[in-house]
């Protein structure tokens, strides 16, 4: 072989090398481009109520250009969810209709600390000084009541131990729904009452939509203990209730948002966290009849009337949970 053709084998060998290079070079800047570029996917697990979840998701992605992947389901699925996919994590926010619950998440070292700017303007009363508990909003619970068969509306939570009500009263079941308000209650009250309402004939329902249902229906004609946002939102369908914040006071359950700390989109989970916190957002969630969380008092979103709420202390109300829902039963299994 020519010394020439040697050369130019040579010289084409570089070349192609040089060529290859140059293609990997490429490809993997044209890969970082499209990741750079490439939408955003945040993944939210949301506790309801769906229609406003739905709202504040699509205005969001509105807003930011950051898509929103939603699983919407009761705070029990949802923890379930979360607990099931702990070898990896698909979540980056929770939205929880309980506060003992998001405190369980943060004394396991599960939640990211972020202090969104209008943190300030929360309510007292919803404010977390960990900064990991956002809450956004909150909802309160009182007496629903069936105004085809009661003409006078309740006005205390002892209303339901009277004749008009015998045999007549729904509870949820802590079980399933209300385990914080009747945890709440009876760090209040202790079992007295709940001893009157239930010689009085009252029974344990199902969760808070099936003994909302039962007196919708007309099957019960109240409910100790009914969640005021799902109550008024069917007054406002038409339905034939009233509802009442007891005048000795209630239990006002703060409904947090929170980012994982194994989130792997934080940046874009803390831009979800200001935007619930921002006028628009607070606006949505007073017309779902819920108690937005920048709110300065609890008032009742019908006429501002103040709604007395408990103090209570979350950490020691976790730690009280389970021995007063015991106490519940055994009043009930009489």
């Amino acid at each position: 072989m020519s010394k020439a053709a040697i050369i130019t084998l040579s010289t084409l060998g570089v070349l192609a090398i040089g060529t290859s290079l140059y293609v990997n070079q490429h490809q993997k800047k044209t890969l970082t481009a499209n990741a750079q570029t490439s939408p955003q996917v945040l993944t939210v697990y949301a506790a309801g109520p769906k229609p406003l979840s739905d709202q504040i998701i699509h205005g969001f992605e509105a807003k930011t250009g950051i898509k929103v992947k939603s699983f919407d389901g009761t705070t029990g699925k949802i923890l379930s969810k979360v607990k099931a996919e702990q070898g990896n994590p698909q979540a980056d926010v929770l939205i929880l209709a309980s506060m003992a619950a998001g405190v369980d998440l943060q004394k396991n070292g599960q939640l990211l600390t972020y202090q969104p700017s209008q943190a300030k303007h929360l309510n007292k009363q919803f404010k977390d000084t960990s900064h990991q508990l956002i809450n956004y909003s909150a909802s309160a619970v009182g007496i629903t009541y069936n105004t085809q068969h009661i003409k006078s509306a309740p006005t205390d939570w002892s209303d339901l131990t009277t004749t008009p009500y015998r045999n007549q009263v729904t509870i949820p079941d802590p079980q399933t729904s209300g385990s914080s308000f009747i945890n709440a209650y009876q760090m209040k009250h202790g079992t007295q009452l709940l001893k009157a309402l239930q010689e009085n004939g009252a029974d344990i329902g199902g969760a808070n939509k099936e003994v909302l249902d039962a007196v919708i229906t007309g099957q019960k004609i109240a409910v100790f203990g009914g969640v005021d946002y799902m109550s008024l939102t069917a007054i406002k369908k038409g339905e034939k209730i009233g509802f009442v914040y007891p005048k000795s006071g209630t239990l006002v359950n703060p409904r947090p948002a929170m980012i994982l700390k194994a989130s792997r989109h934080q940046a874009a989970a803390k831009q979800f966290i200001d935007y619930l916190l921002s006028a628009k957002v607070q606006r949505q969630i007073q017309k779902s009849n819920l108690i937005p969380g920048t709110t300065s008092t609890l008032t009742d979103p019908r006429n501002g009337e103040a709604i007395k709420a408990y103090t209570v202390n979350w950490t020691s109300a976790n730690a009280a949970l389970t021995k007063n829902v015991v106490a519940f039963n055994q009043v009930f299994s009489q």
